[in-house]
C-alpha cells in the first residue's frame, strides 16, 4: 500500500514540474512551450534504467575494529603508615620507579628526635637495671650472713625485675621510634609507575590516607567493547592487535579476560588483554584494537556505488518493477568495496549505482 502511494505523489510532482517548465515560455511560443512540457513529462515517467550486481562472497577471516583504552594492570593507593607533615614528594605523575624507591618524606625531623628519645630513656633504664642488679647482689651477699632482713632482699629482687621491665620497655619503644622514623620515608612497594598524585609539601598526611596511585609491573590492559555479533567468534582467539594512540607501530595482546553479560544499552560485551609496556603506553590512552576470528567464513562484498551512505546505510533493490529500500549494517572498506555485515542474503540482487534513485521510482533492469 505504501509504494502504491508514493507513485501517485511522483507522478503529480512531475506532471507539476512539466507544466511549470511550459508556463515559464512567452505567449507566441505557447505551442512550442507545451510540446516541451509534453516531452518532459514523457521523459520523467519513463522508466529508469538500471543494473543490477549481486554481492561478492569472500571466504576469509572476519576482524572488527574498535576503540580501546589502555589500563594499568594493577593499581595500588600509596598511602602514610605515620602521621604528619609533608616534607618533599619525590616523584611526579608518569615517573617511572623501582621497588623500595623513595616517594614522600612525612615529617622526618620530629621522627628522628622521637628515636632520639627512645634511645636516651634505654640508656637510663640500661643504667638503672645495672644498680638494681649490683644492689640485689650485695642484699644477697648481706642476707646470706643474716646482715638484714628478708624483706631488704625482697625489696631489691623486685627493684631488679622492675628495672629489667624497664628496659625491655625502652628497647621496645626505640623499636618503634626507629619503625616510625623509617616509615616517615613513604617507599614504592613495587616497581611500577606513578598514575596519580595527590599531596604537596606541606600538606598533612592522615595514617592510611592515599597520596599517589602505583600502577605495578611492567604490563598494561587493554580494554575494548566488542559488538554482541561476535559472541560466538571467540573459539581458540587468544590475542589480538592494536595501535597506541596515533602511533602506527602494531602491538599484540594476550586476551586475559572476556565480560560474561551483554550490556543491554550498548548491545556489546568488554574483552581485556595484556601487553608488556614499551614505555609508549600510559594509562588514560586510547588504543586501535582490530579482533580477527581465527576461523574462515564467508563474507559479502559489495561496490561502493551500490551502498547508500548519507544517512543510515541501505541498499537499494528492485520489487514490481519499482525502487525499494532495503537497511543494512555495513563493516569494513577495501579498494572501493563496502562489506555487508547484515541485512542481505548471499544471492540477492541490489541496484550498482543508487546515486539519482528514490523509492518509488519505475525501473527497467539492464544487461
Amino acid at each position: 500500500m505504501k509504494r502504491q502511494r508514493l507513485r501517485p505523489l511522483f507522478i503529480l510532482s512531475t506532471v507539476a514540474l512539466a507544466l511549470a517548465v511550459g508556463a515559464c515560455h512567452q505567449p507566441d511560443e505557447n505551442t512550442d512551450g507545451i510540446k516541451n512540457a509534453d516531452e518532459a513529462l514523457k521523459k520523467a515517467l519513463a522508466p529508469r534504467e538500471v543494473e543490477l550486481v549481486t554481492p561478492e562472497i569472500r571466504n576469509e577471516q572476519p576482524s572488527v575494529q574498535l576503540v580501546g583504552e589502555i589500563r594499568a594492570s594493577d593499581i595500588v593507593l600509596v598511602s602514610s603508615e605515620v602521621g604528619g607533615k609533608v616534607d618533599r614528594v619525590l616523584v611526579e605523575v608518569g615517573d617511572r620507579v623501582a621497588k623500595g624507591a623513595a616517594l614522600i618524606e612525612v615529617d622526618r625531623e620530629t621522627f628522628a628526635l622521637y628515636q632520639a628519645q627512645a634511645e636516651a630513656n634505654l640508656k637510663a633504664a640500661e643504667a638503672n637495671l645495672s644498680l638494681a642488679s649490683k644492689d640485689l647482689e650485695r642484699k644477697k651477699d648481706l642476707r646470706s650472713d643474716e646482715t638484714i632482713p628478708q624483706a631488704s632482699l625482697d625489696q631489691a629482687q623486685a627493684g631488679f625485675e622492675l628495672a629489667t621491665a624497664e628496659v625491655a620497655a625502652a628497647q621496645a619503644s626505640l623499636g618503634l621510634a626507629n619503625r616510625n622514623h623509617e616509615r616517615s620515608v613513604i617507599r614504592a612497594p613495587a616497581a611500577g609507575a606513578i598514575t596519580e598524585r595527590t599531596v604537596v609539601a606541606g600538606q598533612w598526611a592522615e595514617v592510611g590516607a592515599g597520596l599517589l596511585e602505583l600502577a605495578l609491573g611492567g604490563n598494561v590492559k587493554i580494554a575494548a567493547r566488542v559488538p554482541e555479533s561476535w559472541v560466538g567468534r571467540f573459539a581458540g582467539l587468544e590475542t589480538f592487535s592494536f595501535t597506541v594512540g596515533n602511533g602506527s607501530k602494531t602491538h599484540t595482546a594476550k586476551i586475559y579476560s572476556l565480560q560474561p553479560v551483554v550490556r543491554e544499552a550498548s548491545r556489546s560485551f568488554e574483552i581485556v588483554g595484556t601487553a608488556p609496556n614499551d614505555g609508549t603506553m600510559r594509562p588514560g590512552m586510547f588504543s586501535n584494537v582490530t579482533l580477527t576470528s581465527p576461523e574462515a567464513t564467508a563474507t559479502l562484498w559489495l561496490p561502493a556505488s551500490a551502498v547508500a551512505t548519507s544517512d543510515l546505510p541501505q541498499v537499494l533493490m528492485v520489487v514490481d518493477d519499482e525502487i525499494v529500500y532495503r537497511k543494512v549494517q555495513i563493516g569494513r572498506r577495501d579498494s572501493g568495496t563496502i562489506e555487508i555485515v547484515s541485512g542481505l542474503d548471499t544471492g540477492e540482487q541490489v541496484i550498482l549505482d543508487t546515486s539519482g534513485l528514490a523509492r518509488g521510482l519505475p525501473v527497467t533492469i539492464i544487461g
